[in-house]
């Protein structure tokens, strides 16, 4: 008898527990992170015409760590989620004797999305007016942007053009 008891009690636990979690408790993989600002550097001559300049690096400000850069022509942006502006170093000719940097500030609006109890809240942005702003102006090797999509809510297609 005890067995049988014991049986039945082991069946309710397993059956309780298996039937009180609900979809939402696990983040499933295919749910998309806060997407990153996607730019193209773009000839200013020719804003059709997108292209890296020679020895071009990016780096967050408060850091020394330059961003890796993907193969393709756009370059992915992370944006901080904490404050409504984000400044990066837009380096050309990098660690070389005649190295220009321009730092830049981009500023947006952060909209939060709740996706489910397991994954949380995802953040969406809006590029605010205006949205790159020149913050050591002299010899300024980027000459202005293009707004090519100005929310932010996936890394399907360029956000941003960047014009030098």
């Amino acid at each position: 008898m005890s067995k049988n008891v014991f049986k039945l009690f082991f069946v309710s636990f397993l059956a309780f527990f298996f039937l009180r979690c609900e979809k939402d408790d696990i983040c499933i993989e295919d749910v998309k992170e806060t997407p990153d600002l996607i730019i193209l550097m773009l000839d200013s001559s020719n804003n059709n015409i997108n292209r890296q300049p020679s020895g071009f690096k990016i780096r967050p400000i408060g850091t020394s760590n330059t961003l890796k850069q993907s193969s393709g022509d756009s370059l992915p942006l992370p944006l901080n989620t904490q404050e409504k502006v984000t400044q990066f170093e837009f380096i050309l000719n990098h660690e070389s004797e005649n190295e220009n940097i321009d730092t830049l500030q981009i500023n947006y609006l952060r909209l939060d999305k709740f996706i489910n109890r397991a994954c949380g809240y995802r953040a969406n942005f809006v590029l605010q007016e205006p949205a790159i702003s020149l913050l050591n102006p002299g010899n300024d090797w980027v000459k202005g942007f293009i707004i090519l999509k100005d929310t932010i809510t996936d890394e399907k297609a360029a956000h941003l053009g960047v014009l030098y």
